[in-house]
């Protein structure tokens, strides 16, 4: 399997070090991400790679949004990283039985313990390094004999599955109730 290098800076590397200019060419790649990856290096990617934006609904807002955003210092207190895991879940109740695989975008903490980041705006977790996270193969429900894998993803599900988890973070503050 072809692997891409998704650099800090934004840009796409093959694995002989060269930066890719067709992303198309890279979907399928197996993506590896630099040191010193994190959100605003994914919404770099988008500003970069234009022809990203049409996978996704959300993300033509996402990396026109980093502009406006800003330049440092956005991460949550007691938010250590991002984690985009999948899960594999067979499911056997109610019937039929059957097969789900989903992808996650999670906060863990300073103390390693998940943390819910829908509240916080896109703009406020920019700089919150972003990792693959194990995958999870859950068997009817059973958490307890979860079994836990590395995560491999390729270029096409690592931003959409990003891409659709920040679609519902945050609120405008447009569409705040007031009293």
């Amino acid at each position: 399997m072809d692997e891409i290098t998704l650099a800090a800076d934004g840009l796409l590397v093959r694995s002989n070090g060269d930066c890719e200019t067709d992303p198309l060419c890279a979907l399928g790649a197996r993506v590896l991400l630099a040191g010193g990856y994190t959100l605003r290096s994914f919404l770099r990617m988008l500003a970069a790679y234009p022809l990203l934006t049409r996978l996704s609904p959300f993300a033509q807002g996402l990396a026109q949004g980093l502009a406006l955003w800003p330049a440092a210092g956005c991460v949550p207190p007691g938010l250590a990283r991002l984690e985009l895991s999948k899960t594999v879940e067979i499911i056997g109740h109610p019937a039929p039985p059957r097969l789900e695989i989903y992808t996650v975008l999670r906060g863990v903490g300073t103390d390693g313990d998940d943390v819910e980041i829908k509240p916080h705006p896109v703009e406020t977790l920019l700089d919150v390094p972003v990792v693959l996270g194990p995958l999870r193969h859950v068997v009817f429900g059973d958490r307890l004999d979860e079994f836990r894998f590395q995560t491999v993803c390729n270029l096409f599900e690592f931003q959409e599955g990003i891409g659709w988890q920040l679609a519902f973070h945050g609120a405008p503050a447009e569409c705040a109730l007031r009293r």
